[in-house]
């Protein structure tokens, strides 16, 4: 069984849902795809590492005939899931040997879970053997290598070494992809999990994850959405970059399986 190397989440199942940020949207990628298939009442579609539940919760209401599915390592978690939806098939498994059988769904997901799995290139495998022709993988990650200047890492430097052994980064996350088997991957990045009320001020200057702030000397007091340019910034107003302060860059990593594939 693939168990995470960083969190017990059968010992904090029971609290999980009472944290901040975990309520969930429908996949954007699944709407996508959805919007090119026709009818969704034959679908079937597999969440990896699903822990309790949000995300097939919320893509149910895109397709309520559609056969949903989530996997997870943490029975506590998939307890938590049941709870909140019964009729989802809510199912205990590990994600390099999935119990289905090859070509069993048609759109398949794995939402920030990737840095878990400690062989990450089996669960891609995996997810190509059980995906149908014609179907649809989407990889949601956190990507540090984006966000090397991030606060936290100048604090607590071998939090940054763990991150970037644990995550891939966008390329090798497309490259491992595409040897197993998935066609026309490709990752799309640049998004943040920094609020979208904090709005930067330094875009221009560089910043991967886009929620730069700008500090003004002497004090280096924080000024969120100071509205002007970084080079407006910089020859008016003496304010420089500041390392990224909220949260990490993700990325979505996207692979398909073609209709001529064996």
């Amino acid at each position: 069984m693939q168990r995470s190397s960083r969190v017990d989440y059968d010992a904090i199942a029971e609290l999980y849902d009472s944290t901040p940020h975990r309520e969930k949207s429908a996949d954007p990628e699944l709407i996508a795809f959805l919007a090119g298939y026709g009818p969704a009442a034959s679908l079937t579609l597999l969440d990896i590492a699903c822990g309790t539940g949000n995300q097939q919760i919320a893509n149910r209401g895109l397709a309520p005939d559609a056969r949903f599915v989530g996997l997870d390592g943490s029975l506590g978690m998939l307890r938590q899931a049941r709870r909140k939806m019964p009729d989802i098939a809510w199912v205990h498994g590990d994600s390099r040997a999935l119990p289905f059988a090859s070509g069993s769904f048609d759109f398949i997901s794995c939402q920030y879970a990737f840095h878990h799995f400690r062989d990450k290139a089996g669960m891609l495998r995996e997810a190509f053997r059980v995906l149908r022709r014609g179907g649809r993988f989407a990889l949601y990650n956190m990507c540090p290598q984006e966000s090397h200047d991030w606060l936290y890492y100048a604090y607590f430097p071998e939090a940054k070494t763990r991150d970037f052994a644990d995550f891939w980064a966008p390329d090798a996350m497309v490259s491992e992809m595409s040897a197993a088997g998935f066609a026309e991957s490709r990752c799309s990045g640049g998004m943040s999990t920094a609020s979208a009320t904090q709005r930067s001020c330094c875009r221009p200057c560089g910043s991967a994850s886009g929620t730069r702030n700008c500090y003004r000397y002497p004090t280096r007091r924080m000024r969120p959405g100071c509205g002007v340019s970084s080079a407006t910034s910089i020859a008016r107003r003496g304010t420089k970059c500041a390392r990224t302060i909220f949260a990490l860059s993700r990325c979505a990593a996207i692979g398909g399986r073609s209709r001529n594939s064996g």
